[in-house]
C-alpha cells in the first residue's frame, strides 16, 4: 500500500512539473548569448576609434587662481602633480569666475576649463533647493559670453576680472534655457555631487534633470572613496534618470580644491594630448566614467549618442586600466547592461584587450560596466548608447 501511494505520488509531481514547464518534463536554464567578436567587428569597432589614444584625467577640480577661487594649489603645481600621478589632463572649473582660463600659466595642453556654479530654485517645495553644476569650456570667451547673455549671473567686468554671485535664482524653464546655451555654445553641463549632504534632497529623480546630454556626477570622490555610499546615491539617481528614459551621462571627479589625486579618473579616446581633443569627445558622452577605457559602437555610433538599432551590430572592447585598478592578482568582470537588466556577463584579466559583439535588439540602450570582483568594486562605468525607437 505505501509502495503504490509513492508511485501516485511520485506520477502527480512529474505531472505537475510538465504542467509548470509548458508540458514538458525538461527545464531549460536562461543562457546568455556568446558575444563573441569576430574579425569584422573588431574592425569596425577599431575604425571608428581610428588615431585615438587613452588619455587619462580629471573632470572636476580647483585651484588657486585667484579671485573668488577656493583652491589650494597653483595651476603650474597641478600640471606637474599631474605629471606624478601619470594623468593626461584636469579639468578647472575655479568658482564664480573665468579668470583661471586666461592667466599666463594656463596650458591648453593638460587644462580643460569652466566654472562651477551653484542656483537655488524658486519652483520646488523643499527646505533646500540649491545645488551645484559645471559649466565645461575649452574656450574663455564662449563662457564669458554665456555669463553675460544671462542676466540671472549679473556678470560684468572681463574675463580676468569679472565675477557672478554663487546662488543666481531660477525656475526650471530658465534653468533649461540655460543647460541649452551651453550645450549651443559648444559646452557641457554637469549636475555634480547631486546627492551630498548640505544640498537639494529630493526623491523625484527629474528634480535633477534640466536637459537631455548632459552630465550627471556619479562618482565624487572629494573626502571620500570610489564606491563610497555618496557615489552609490549619485549612481542610483542616474540608474534611476536613464528608466526614465532621459539621456544623461555620468561622470566623475574627485572635486579636489588641494593636490590632485588619481581617486577618480576619466578615461577618454582622443587624437592628440590637448583640451580640444579631450573635450571634443567628452562633450558628447564618448568617455569612461572611472580609471578603464571602455570603447562601444552600434553600428557607426559610438558611446554616448544615439542610433536605430534595426539590423545593427552592437561591438564593444574593455582594456586599458589605468595604475589605479590595475592589479594582476586581482580578477575582473564585465557586465552588458540594457534597460531590462544585464544582458552579458563575463571573467577578464587586467592586462588585454577584451572584444564582445552581439546582434543588438529593440531594446531603449546598451551600456557597460567593469568590475573588480576581487574588491566587489565598481571601476569602470561606460555611458549608454540609446536606440532611436
Amino acid at each position: 500500500m505505501k509502495k503504490s501511494l509513492c508511485i501516485m505520488l511520485l506520477a502527480f509531481a512529474v505531472l505537475l512539473l510538465c504542467a509548470c514547464n509548458g508540458g514538458t518534463a525538461e527545464t531549460t536554464a536562461p543562457t546568455e548569448p556568446a558575444c563573441d567578436a569576430t574579425e569584422t567587428d573588431i574592425a569596425a569597432l577599431e575604425a571608428l576609434y581610428a588615431g585615438r589614444t587613452p588619455y587619462y584625467g580629471e573632470m572636476h577640480d580647483h585651484s588657486n587662481s585667484g579671485g573668488r577661487s577656493d583652491g589650494r594649489i597653483s595651476l603650474s603645481v597641478w600640471k606637474s602633480g599631474l605629471l606624478g600621478l601619470e594623468m593626461d589632463f584636469a579639468t578647472i572649473v575655479d568658482h564664480k569666475q573665468v579668470r583661471h582660463m586666461v592667466l599666463p600659466e594656463w596650458d591648453d595642453s593638460v587644462f580643460i576649463g569652466g566654472t562651477e556654479a551653484a542656483t537655488t530654485m524658486l519652483d520646488l517645495p523643499y527646505e533646500v533647493t540649491s545645488f551645484h553644476y559645471n559649466m565645461i569650456f575649452t574656450d574663455p570667451n564662449a563662457l564669458l559670453e554665456l555669463l553675460t547673455e544671462h542676466e540671472e549671473f549679473n556678470f560684468k567686468g572681463t574675463a580676468l576680472d569679472g565675477e557672478f554671485p554663487y546662488y543666481p535664482k531660477y525656475k526650471r524653464e530658465q534653468l533649461e534655457a540655460l543647460v541649452q546655451s551651453v550645450r549651443d555654445k559648444g559646452g557641457m553641463f554637469v549636475h555634480v555631487h547631486p546627492k551630498h549632504n548640505g544640498v537639494l534632497d529630493s526623491d523625484d529623480p527629474l528634480d535633477y534633470w534640466y536637459g537631455d546630454w548632459t552630465g550627471i556626477e556619479v562618482m565624487n570622490t572629494y573626502k571620500s572613496d570610489r564606491n563610497g555610499p555618496n557615489t552609490q546615491k549619485n549612481y542610483q539617481l542616474w540608474v534611476d534618470l536613464l528608466a526614465l528614459g532621459k539621456k544623461v551621462w555620468a561622470t566623475s571627479g574627485n572635486d579636489e580644491h588641494g593636490m590632485p589625486s588619481d581617486k577618480a579618473i576619466s578615461v577618454v579616446y582622443a587624437e592628440e594630448k590637448n583640451a580640444e581633443s579631450f573635450f571634443s569627445h567628452i562633450r558628447i558622452g564618448d568617455f569612461t566614467c572611472g580609471p578603464v577605457g571602455i570603447r562601444m559602437c552600434v553600428g557607426d555610433t559610438v558611446t554616448g549618442y544615439e542610433t536605430d538599432f534595426t539590423g545593427k551590430r552592437l561591438v564593444f572592447s574593455v582594456g586599458d586600466l589605468h595604475k589605479t585598478v590595475k592589479n594582476p592578482y586581482h580578477t575582473y568582470r564585465v557586465d552588458l547592461i540594457n534597460d531590462a537588466g544585464i544582458v552579458f556577463s563575463k571573467e577578464i584579466t587586467c592586462e588585454e584587450t577584451f572584444y564582445f559583439a552581439l546582434d543588438a535588439e529593440n531594446c531603449k540602450f546598451y551600456r557597460v560596466e567593469v568590475w573588480d570582483t576581487t574588491d566587489n568594486s565598481r571601476i569602470g562605468i561606460g555611458n549608454p548608447i540609446w536606440n532611436i525607437q
